[in-house]
């Protein structure tokens, strides 16, 4: 009896050192492996369309890889493109006339009153807009500089991550149905209850993108939009930078619309750069926190204030990731606790 149970504590110790290893192995390559199962997912009805003709798994799934590629390159490639262009321009109106807005704006006399009142209050004592921001971007430029060979491993790091990930898509696409019989087949789940799992992983993710894909397009309307409005050029270009832009956690859309809004101040428009700020503020922002919960709770069945969790949380955890993993694994819980209350 001390023997068998001796062999079972030895077994089990061997086999948690064993799966200790192989996922300190696959650690450094998880969320790459998980970015192709997003991909993999989204487009898997792409490729059954291409399967349906030309009857190959490696010719359906290399033409689907190079779809997921000109989809993810082809609007990036454009705006970096377009972006050149603009970026020129606004630096040669800001390096003409910037330095001379801001010492206008300073001189305006609200802000002065304003100046006054804080000053009288020890806050903003010796304070200058003006010299205050010129250190700003020195100090800016020189971090920039500074860390230039750190950004330049970064994009090493990068480009090998998507190498991977793309490979990985191509066997995930090609090899999907024998890995999921796979991976059901380890399930101690009735058939059923497998079959509910995948349909609602499957669900879940594809709600995940398409609910982004919405959020992207409505900010990017919006911001386009409000470019009109105030009479900026190529609003609907910028429109379009910003739909890809909400893609970005945290920042999203404020990385054009905030720049946008500072650059009007800068100008001397200072009612249109506070109006921008606050429409990008209360309006722009706020559709991710409302649309992106009500379409995945719908599409994945979760409810909304979960979502809305699950996503901020996601996005905490796991980074850009966490917007599709966090709905993904709340939904899993529920349909675990689904299966548990069935059996019992």
């Amino acid at each position: 009896m001390q023997t068998e149970r001796l062999s079972t504590i030895i077994y089990l110790a061997i086999v948690l050192l064993l799966f200790y290893l192989f996922y300190k192995i696959l650690n450094p390559f998880l969320i790459t492996i998980a970015w192709a199962m997003v991909l993999s997912i989204t487009f898997y009805p792409l490729y059954n369309l291409f399967m349906k003709f030309l009857k190959r798994p490696w010719a359906a799934s290399l033409l689907t890889l190079i779809a997921i590629m000109i989809t993810m390159f082809g609007p990036f490639s454009f705006i970096v493109r377009s972006l050149t262009g603009e970026i020129t321009g606004v630096y040669s109106a800001i390096e003409e006339k910037g330095l001379e807005s801001i010492a206008n704006i300073q001189s305006y006399p609200q802000l002065q009153e304003l100046l006054q009142k804080l000053s009288s209050y020890n806050m903003l004592e010796g304070f200058n807009l003006q010299e205050s921001l010129v250190a700003t971007l020195k100090s800016v430029g020189g971090y920039i500089v500074k860390h230039i060979s750190d950004i330049f491993a970064n994009v090493f790091v990068l480009a090998l991550n998507f190498i991977i990930m793309c490979l990985t898509i191509y066997y995930f696409l090609k090899d999907g149905e024998t890995l999921t019989e796979y991976l059901k087949k380890l399930l101690p789940f009735s058939e059923e209850q497998k079959h509910k799992l995948v349909e609602r992983v499957k669900e879940t993710v594809v709600a995940a993108v398409y609910g982004q894909i919405a959020v992207g397009l409505a900010q990017g309307m919006l911001g386009g939009l409000a470019f009109w409005i105030l009479g900026l050029p190529s609003s609907v270009f910028w429109g379009t930078v910003m739909a890809i832009t909400s893609l970005v956690p945290l920042f999203g859309t404020f990385l054009v619309w905030g720049p946008a809004a500072f650059i009007l101040i800068l100008s001397g428009s200072l009612g249109k750069g506070i109006g921008l700020m606050l429409f990008g503020a209360l309006i722009i922002s706020s559709v991710d926190s409302v649309l992106k919960p009500l379409i995945i709770g719908g599409k994945a069945k979760l409810h909304t204030l979960l979502v809305f969790f699950s996503v901020l949380g996601g996005i905490k955890f796991l980074g850009f990731l966490g917007f599709i993993l966090g709905p993904l694994i709340a939904a899993l819980c529920l349909s675990l606790f689904e299966i548990y209350t069935e059996d019992v």
